[in-house]
């Protein structure tokens, strides 16, 4: 069975003759001024310097031979086809070590956790009440209801004693480095971040960032079961010194 190649244009023929050409006398110049070095001009006295610049020299010919054999046999591509009607091209932009606060900013508002309905898996599970505390500033006045969905998201509740202010909560878990990262309502600028684990803990560190520019270093106290009806919620004492962040799991 015989092969019928398609004739080059003569534009691209004359091009690809100057380049073979090129590559011949490069080549050619290049061992005749290589056997020249090796054999007449190398300081054979001083050769700990003089070996080694041969050497580079004959590296750079070997180099060039390979680009010579790349570009022997040259092949340009014609025009690309006409696009189909109505085609589209889906475009994915991998991130790499995206900011954590990205996952609180980023996130719509959930909707509030509801009850799961009979006979069906729970959509949400409580992770509890959390006290903010700062350190040796008194007992705390601003306190987190959260819960986590199945597919990482966050949601729950925050409220102020001191102000009466009451606002959802909205943030995500990275499942890769298991950080959690949620915002109050639609405040932006600041977020609260901590570890999965440590929301498991009675008593955890809580980095809060102010911004791009400030980040301050809080604790997250869970707070008891409520207290009988008449006696006085007791809220856990909180050391002074802030455990370490858990690691997150691999």
């Amino acid at each position: 069975m015989s092969r019928h190649r398609r004739a080059a244009p003569a534009g691209r023929t004359g091009r690809l003759l100057l380049i073979r050409i090129l590559v011949v006398l490069t080549l050619s110049l290049g061992v005749n001024y290589l056997v020249w070095r090796w054999l007449y001009s190398v300081n054979w006295t001083n050769w700990w310097i003089a070996v080694p610049l041969v050497l580079a020299e004959t590296y750079s010919l070997v180099d060039a031979f390979l680009f010579g054999a790349t570009m022997w046999r040259l092949r340009e591509r014609g025009k690309p086809p006409p696009p189909l009607d109505g085609a589209t091209v889906d475009v994915f932009i991998t991130t790499y070590n995206e900011p954590i606060v990205n996952l609180a900013v980023k996130v719509e508002q959930p909707p509030p956790p509801a009850p799961p309905e009979p006979g069906k898996p729970a959509e949400w599970m409580p992770l509890g009440v959390f006290a903010l505390a700062q350190e040796e500033k008194g007992d705390p006045v601003m306190f987190f209801q959260l819960s986590v969905s199945r597919e990482g998201a966050i949601s729950g509740g925050y409220s102020s004693t001191l102000t009466n202010d009451q606002r959802p909560v909205a943030g995500q878990v990275d499942k890769a480095s298991q950080r959690v990262a949620w915002r109050i309502g639609d405040n932006m600028e600041t977020v609260f971040v901590t570890s999965l684990g440590n929301l498991t803990l009675d008593v955890s560190p809580l980095a809060i960032h102010f911004g791009k520019t400030r980040t301050q270093t809080w604790l997250l106290v869970r707070m008891p079961a409520p207290a009988p009806a008449g006696q006085e919620q007791k809220i856990p004492v909180v050391s002074n010194k802030p455990p370490p962040l858990k690691p997150a799991a691999k």
